[in-house]
C-alpha cells in the first residue's frame, strides 16, 4: 500500500514551513524596523514586561604626568526602558483544508499577506515615535538640499556615529527627493544585502534613503525620519509554546524579529486555522541621534 503524506504526518512540520515563507517576506519589506537598534533575547518574555536597554555613559581624555596615578573614568550608565506591550495576530482559515493545500501557492500567499500586514503595525508603531523626538525641520515648503545638510549637521553637533545613518521617507517626501540633482544624478548601485533594497533611493549627504509608506502624518505633515540606529531601539521576544497535542506551533526568529504560528482545528466553523502573531516594543534610545524632518503631504 502506498503511503501518502497527509495532514496527520504534516501536522508539525506545517508550521514551521509557513514561518519559514513567511520570514521571507520579512527581508523584502522591513524598511524602519530593520535600521533601528535591534534586540533579540530567547528568554521568554509575557505581555507588558519591561525590558532596560543599557546605554553607556561619556569618557574623558585626561592628561597624565609623569609619576601620578591615571584618572580612572566612572561613567553613568543610562537605560532606555522598552515595555513588550503591542501584540498583534493575523489569523486565517478554510473550511476544507484539503482546497487550501492542493494549492501551495494560496498558503504561501496568504502567509506573505498576514506578514505584510503585521509588518504594517511595527513599522507604525517605530514611525509613531517621532512624537518624542526633540530635533526637527521645517521642509514643508519642499524637501530641499539645505534640510538634508542641516539634518546631517544636527547629527554630526550630537556626535552620532558618520555610518548607518539614514533618512526614512513618506512617500511624498520620497517623490520630492527625486528632484533633487545631488541624490538622482549619482551612481548609488552600492550593495545593501538585505535591508529593503527595493525600498532604497541612494545614498546623499551622509544617509542612506528609504521609502517607507508607514511614515506617520499630522495635520497633513509628514513626520519623515533622519537618524542613526541608536535612536530607537525595537524589541520582540519568542512566545511560550502550547503543550496541546491539538495545537502544532513553530517560533522563529530572523534579524530581530519573532514570529509565531500556530495551527490549529476550530469546531465551531468546521474550519483548518492558522494564526501568526508577534509581540514586540520600541522606544527612543538617544534622542540626539534622530531628526524628524517635516514636509507636507500632498
Amino acid at each position: 500500500m502506498t503511503a501518502y503524506i497527509d495532514l496527520t504526518t504534516n501536522a508539525e512540520a506545517l508550521p514551521t514551513i509557513v514561518a519559514a515563507q513567511a520570514l521571507g517576506a520579512l527581508s523584502s519589506n522591513m524598511a524602519l524596523m530593520r535600521l533601528v537598534n535591534r534586540n533579540y533575547d530567547n528568554e521568554v518574555a509575557s505581555y507588558g514586561q519591561t525590558l532596560n536597554i543599557p546605554i553607556r555613559g561619556s569618557l574623558t581624555a585626561n592628561a597624565k604626568s609623569e609619576g601620578s596615578d591615571v584618572t580612572i573614568n566612572a561613567p553613568t550608565y543610562t537605560k532606555a526602558q522598552v515595555v513588550l506591550n503591542q501584540h498583534y495576530e493575523v489569523t486565517f482559515g478554510e473550511e476544507d483544508i484539503s482546497i487550501m493545500l492542493s494549492r501551495p501557492d494560496s498558503i504561501e500567499g496568504y502567509a506573505t499577506d498576514a506578514v505584510i500586514v503585521l509588518l504594517e503595525k511595527i513599522e507604525a508603531t517605530i514611525a509613531a515615535l517621532y512624537a518624542t523626538f526633540a530635533q526637527s525641520i521645517d521642509a514643508t515648503a519642499g524637501l530641499a538640499e539645505d534640510d538634508f545638510r542641516e539634518a546631517q549637521r544636527l547629527l554630526n553637533s550630537a556626535k552620532a556615529p558618520m555610518s548607518n545613518r539614514w533618512a526614512v521617507l513618506h512617500e511624498d517626501a520620497f517623490f520630492e527627493a527625486q528632484g533633487i540633482e545631488r541624490i538622482v544624478n549619482r551612481d548609488y548601485a552600492e550593495s545593501l544585502g538585505s535591508i529593503a533594497a527595493d525600498r532604497y533611493q541612494g545614498r546623499a549627504y551622509g544617509f542612506n534613503i528609504f521609502l517607507d509608506q508607514n511614515i506617520a502624518v499630522a495635520t497633513a505633515e509628514c513626520k519623515n525620519l533622519f537618524g542613526h540606529p541608536d535612536s530607537i531601539v525595537f524589541v520582540t521576544r519568542p512566545m511560550r509554546r502550547t503543550s496541546l497535542p491539538t495545537v502544532a506551533q513553530a517560533t522563529m526568529a530572523e534579524n530581530g524579529v519573532v514570529l509565531r504560528v500556530t495551527r490549529w482545528y476550530n469546531a465551531q466553523a468546521l474550519s483548518e486555522q492558522l494564526t501568526m502573531d508577534v509581540l514586540w516594543g520600541v522606544a527612543e534610545m538617544r534622542d540626539n541621534h534622530a531628526v524628524v524632518v517635516r514636509t507636507t503631504e500632498i
